[in-house]
């Protein structure tokens, strides 16, 4: 029937292909998208092959004997959001007519015509590809309620005894086709990418220059999965993620936590994405806890036996009167913390619940601090310290997290994107597969701190440092911002600092990259007797768990630093008790 409805149209509506994610594609030759879809499929047989099924393998043959106009239209349509397409909405102005290119793809299996038989609970995927005046127009005469919304009509539609007949006669003149529901192709993307991905635009944009990775010989590139159940696991909670946060804010938490008890993920049989699965407890489990479920919260934590789910298990313990209970997790957190925020947090609870302290170290610290009178905006507390200092006769920068990470990136980049580690697997890749796992530094270790000794020469590592600037400028990367003023600053920096501490706080960086890039201190500071780092607290702003880690690591590195309060002046009338 599509064939046949194909076959008879000559011409086609036309379809807005000029943009890949919001960047224009004029600049890029007509089969730009094929050439990224074929550079897909021999990445995936050349690191993959071996855990492929049949299916996948044969799916990959059909793929490849089509005519070119026929693999261009798959590789479009299966980039696009579906899955399923009304033909007399598309149009691809380098392909073409589509009637025959349509009729191989079916003819090949890669696509199937949508009838009156489709799967009911696909049918609102089919009915999206029909406007709502559209729909209203065809069933004006069915005894659809006269002003019904496009949701409402959808749910009659569901509930008509007469749908499927009508479904028949309407497809007839509408011919509707989709992908079909066992294709491979989002499963083979995944490969490719390591992560799921809805169009292949990251070539688009590499290819126009706005985000370019750094360049990795194809040959170091390896498989990231080296089995197929590590594949297949990590693909699967992938994609239970992206169902996660689309359903979330849909209904009540316990209709999402029923959802969830449904796919009986077991976290200890998972040979990959265990992230997502602990990713998916701690984001549900604080809905459960906004909607007062403590107990289906507590249940839902002690699934994850890592942070943060054990810190929000603790805190409801305590808020239960289990004390006994608490105290234990909390010793477990200290001994074998999951990180440095967590070995904090256990710290200050266990203080508090064995009547040790009254106060955290950070709110501790935060009461000794020095004071700053000065009038400031309710957003740029920052901005006025730093000319406060200014007016004082010293240099300095807003540098919070993006100066540490551009020291860090900058002094190890070709350690960091070393393919012979084995962390790159796709040449889209913006960083080692690694970067925010335990493994990064102690697979390094030897490299990282052959290159951290580099800082007891300033000046040759500031060589390498602008070696690297100069070079890397304009790659995309997770460590330096190219602003034309960073090299000075690091200039500063690495002659300024001691390098036995410069080198122990990029230490501290690589031991985790993931939380210890931020929360570092607000300003970096510097005059012709010496420097320092300021933390800024405005009033009623606490300093946080990692902000205190980074004081202390950074003190005691032999680093000066500091945590100041600003406070706005009083009116005349009003007095202040002095800070110590």
């Amino acid at each position: 029937m599509v064939a046949a409805n194909v076959a008879s149209r000559s011409e086609v509506s036309v379809a807005d292909h000029s943009a890949v994610a919001g960047v224009p594609v004029a600049r890029l030759r007509p089969r730009y998208y094929l050439d990224h879809f074929s550079k897909v499929v021999e990445g995936v047989r050349a690191r993959y092959n071996f855990l492929l099924s049949d299916h996948e393998r044969r799916h990959l043959a059909a793929v490849e004997a089509l005519t070119d106009p026929a693999r261009m239209l798959y590789a479009r349509l299966v980039n696009r959001r579906g899955p399923c397409f009304r033909l007399d909405r598309l149009q691809y102005l380098e392909i073409g007519a589509l009637d025959l290119p349509v009729a191989e793809l079916l003819l090949a299996g890669l696509l199937e015509p949508c009838d009156e038989r489709l799967d009911p609970a696909l049918r609102p995927r089919l009915l999206a590809c029909f406007n709502h005046s559209e729909l209203k127009a065809r069933l004006r005469s069915q005894g659809m309620p006269r002003h019904a919304r496009k949701e409402e009509l959808l749910a009659w539609l569901a509930a008509w005894d007469r749908c499927s007949t009508w479904l028949a006669e309407f497809l007839a003149e509408h011919a509707v086709v989709r992908i079909p529901q066992a294709d491979p192709w989002p499963f083979l993307r995944f490969l490719f990418f390591g992560e799921l991905r809805d169009s292949l635009s990251d070539f688009v944009t590499s290819a126009l220059g706005h985000v370019v990775p750094e360049r990795i010989d194809e040959r170091q590139l390896i498989a990231q999965f080296t089995s197929r159940g590590q594949a297949e696991d990590a693909y699967r909670m992938a994609v239970l993620y992206v169902e996660f946060r689309s359903i979330r804010d849909a209904g009540p938490a316990t209709q999402t936590l029923a959802w969830w008890q449904d796919q009986a993920v077991d976290r200890v049989s998972l040979r990959a994405g265990v992230e997502w699965f602990d990713r998916v407890v701690d984001r549900l489990g604080r809905l459960l806890e906004r909607e007062q479920q403590t107990l289906a919260a507590r249940r839902l934590y002690e699934t994850s036996p890592v942070a943060p789910a054990r810190e929000r298990l603790v805190r409801l313990l305590i808020k239960a009167g289990e004390k006994d209970e608490a105290m234990a997790l909390l010793h477990a957190m200290r001994a074998t913390p999951c990180h440095a925020e967590e070995a904090y947090v256990a710290r200050q609870m266990l203080g508090r619940l064995e009547k040790t302290t009254e106060r955290s170290e950070a709110r501790a610290l935060q009461q000794v601090s020095r004071s700053i009178v000065l009038d400031y905006p309710d957003d740029g507390v920052e901005a006025a310290v730093l000319a406060h200092y200014r007016r004082q006769g010293w240099n300095g920068v807003h540098s919070e997290n993006w100066l540490w990470n551009a020291s860090f990136g900058l002094l190890l980049w070709d350690i960091i994107y070393d393919p012979a580690i084995g962390t790159f697997h796709s040449p889209l890749q913006l960083a080692p597969s690694d970067l925010h796992e335990p493994m990064f530094y102690p697979r390094r270790r030897s490299a990282i701190e052959a290159r951290l000794a580099m800082l007891a020469e300033p000046d040759a590592a500031l060589a390498l440092m602008r070696q690297h600037f100069e070079g890397k400028k304009g790659i995309a990367n997770p460590f330096a911002y190219w602003r034309d003023e960073l090299p000075d600053l690091l200039d500063v920096m690495v002659h300024r600092l001691p390098p036995a501490g410069h080198a122990a706080a990029l230490r501290h960086l690589a031991q985790d990259v993931r939380r210890h890039s931020r929360g570092l201190p607000d300003l970096f500071l510097w005059n012709d007797s010496g420097y320092r780092f300021v933390e800024i607290k405005a009033e009623n702003d606490h300093l946080a768990g990692h902000q205190y880690e980074w004081l202390r690591v950074l003190k005691n590195a032999g680093i000066e630093v500091a945590l100041e309060k600003v406070e706005r002046p009083l009116p005349a009338h009003v007095g202040r008790e002095p800070t110590a």
